[in-house]
């Protein structure tokens, strides 16, 4: 399976972000303007056509492109990302994907172009902060014209906590003397030092002009890619962040190897010692062992009672949530429609107020969506995790007892995998309700005062909004009620059948060996013959395991190649030259 690398690019309006994505992209793609982008995140994959998808908040099928050029891939996009061509998101676009075959892309590395942060625009920032959580990294981009602002200062706040990494790119280093950039590179790592949960980062700053890099990679200037500065960007995230992901995952996997093995030597030691054992002694302690795990296994209704009133806690604690949003929710919405009905403009009330609340509604319960599907994942999977220490527990129990009771090696089970709140992606939004209904006046209402007449018209507007609150606190209250009931039943059902293959394992090892000792001696004397060789097998496997290194050979030789030379290797590969062994892959 191929692993990918998610990186969200992020930065204030007008730093260059969207210049630096195109420079690593080596295309002119993504809209670059005096106009602030809307809050939709744009992520970008390999592919090996061009293609873009929109997909929307309500139920509207996804669009699909096959823009080939540069010109009409950044035409299209701007008519859905701009806030130009769609307006505080008229359009309801949930999120774009971009496919393009470019180099730095083919290897499993995502990228996620946010919303520029601190516009005039809100709602911009909160969608540059949903992406982060499911990121591996996270690039920053500032520039040297001007510093580092306080509107950053505080993002960065707010970002420190949600990005696993974070790095800096100085965009517009052509603008400044060495000298001069060297200051600005100081000032912006003592800056952003100075703030609280920064003070213990690796705070790791690239010098780039973004501009120059996206030309230098156009004419495949390998010299002048290499002055720009972002050829040591891709060089670090290629072969350092992505390769660290790598070599993790295969410390990981060899650990996890490794316990697997020590569990089956311990289960072959088992079965040799009750091969090897006394007839008179072997029903002794088998009748023994069989008593014990009865026991054992009364246990596991102890966890499931517990389990069950635990499910009940948390599904009080959803309907509590539900309330609290929708008294939460009305405030919102009233103060919104408040404002619009305050305009009084009798020709286009109507029209404003549907509008007000047609945005209102996915600003509200966006963000609340996300909050909501974090904070009960937290929830269960902290319920969740007591339970399967519990269930680890007994598991090992039934181990240890087999290993007491007939002296041989005792080795803990590995650790199941922590199980999670299933529940869609962050990124997936749901269809809201946001229209109002407008009912034309009646005769009785024409000869009414007009504040009568607009008190009457609040109250029937009231009753929608309270209508809309309803049913859009239920859509979230269901959605999370049915991920928190099958997380608990997949739960259960993971109970019954781990503690039973435990049980059945150790148990029903026992009951093979002990068969092939009463009915057929000579069977027995074979049988622990190959056992031994096995057990020897395994033991050296595990030995081999221990003393691998994660690293590759080509991975090593890939850091010890001088960096001008891994340079190179990113225009080579964006002529459609270098190497393809496979050595850069995710």
């Amino acid at each position: 399976m191929e692993e990918r690398l998610q990186l969200a690019i992020l930065g204030q309006f007008k730093r260059g972000k969207s210049t630096f994505l195109n420079a690593v992209l080596g295309a002119p793609l993504l809209p670059t303007g005096v106009i602030p982008l809307t809050a939709i995140p744009t992520f970008i994959t390999w592919g090996p056509k061009p293609r873009i998808r929109v997909t929307y908040r309500t139920a509207r099928p996804a669009d699909e492109f096959d823009d080939a050029t540069p010109d009409a891939i950044r035409d299209r996009l701007f008519g859905f990302v701009a806030e130009e061509a769609n307006p505080k998101n008229r359009l309801a676009v949930a999120r774009v994907d971009l496919v393009y075959p470019a180099s730095f892309l083919e290897n499993g590395v995502i990228l996620i172009d946010t919303p520029g942060i601190g516009s005039t625009h809100r709602h911009n920032t909160d969608a540059a902060l949903e992406v982060l959580p499911e990121c591996d990294a996270a690039l920053f981009v500032v520039s040297a014209d001007p510093p580092i602002t306080e509107t950053e200062l505080s993002y960065l706040g707010t970002v420190y906590p949600k990005v696993a990494r974070l790095f800096f790119v100085l965009n517009k280093a052509d603008y400044l003397q060495p000298d001069e950039l060297g200051v600005a590179v100081d000032f912006l790592v003592k800056t952003v030092r100075q703030t609280s949960l920064a003070k213990d980062a690796d705070t790791r700053v690239f010098s780039v002009s973004a501009i120059r890099g996206l030309r230098a990679k156009q004419d495949g200037d390998a010299s002048a890619f290499e002055r720009s500065g972002i050829a040591a960007v891709e060089t670090y995230l290629f072969h350092y962040l992505a390769q660290e992901k790598v070599e993790a995952l295969q410390t990981a996997v060899c650990g996890k190897a490794s316990q697997f093995l020590l569990e089956a030597e311990a289960d072959l030691s088992l079965r040799v010692r009750v091969l090897e054992m006394p007839l008179e002694d072997l029903r002794g302690r088998a009748s023994t062992l069989e008593k014990a795990l009865s026991r054992i296994s009364d246990e596991e209704l102890v966890i499931r009672d517990l389990l069950s009133g635990d499910r009940r806690r948390a599904v009080a604690q959803l309907e509590i949530h539900a309330e609290q949003l929708r008294q939460k929710a009305r405030q919102y919405l009233m103060a919104a429609l408040d404002r619009a009905l305050s305009e009084d403009d009798p020709a286009m009330g109507d029209t404003v107020a549907q509008e007000v609340i047609a945005e209102a509604i996915p600003e509200f319960f966006d963000p609340e969506l996300t909050q909501t599907a974090r904070e009960f994942s937290r929830t269960v999977e902290d319920i969740l995790a007591r339970h399967q220490q519990r269930l680890d527990d007994l598991v090992n129990l039934v181990r240890r007892t087999a290993a007491d009771l007939f002296d041989v090696p005792y080795a803990e089970a590995a650790e199941s995998e922590r199980f999670r709140l299933g529940h869609a992606p962050y990124w997936v939004k749901r269809p809201w309700i946001d229209r109002l209904v407008f009912f034309p006046p009646g005769l009785t209402n024409r000869l009414l005062p007009a504040s009568v007449r607009q008190a009457r018209r609040r109250n029937q507007l009231q009753e929608q909004v309270n209508d809309l609150v309803q049913h859009n606190v239920e859509n979230l209250r269901w959605a999370t009620l049915q991920g928190v009931n099958d997380t608990f039943r997949r739960f259960t059902t993971m109970i019954e059948e781990r503690l039973a293959t435990a049980i059945e394992a150790t148990q029903g090892a026992v009951k093979a060996a002990a068969a092939s000792r009463f009915t057929q001696l000579e069977r027995a004397d074979v049988e622990l013959a190959g056992l031994r060789a096995i057990s020897h097998s395994l033991a050296e496997i595990r030995e081999a395991l221990t003393k691998a290194s994660p690293s590759s050979a080509a991975c090593r030789e890939l850091h010890r190649a001088p960096p001008e030379a891994r340079q190179r290797s990113s225009i080579a590969a964006h002529s459609g030259e270098g190497c393809t062994d496979g050595s850069r892959r995710v």
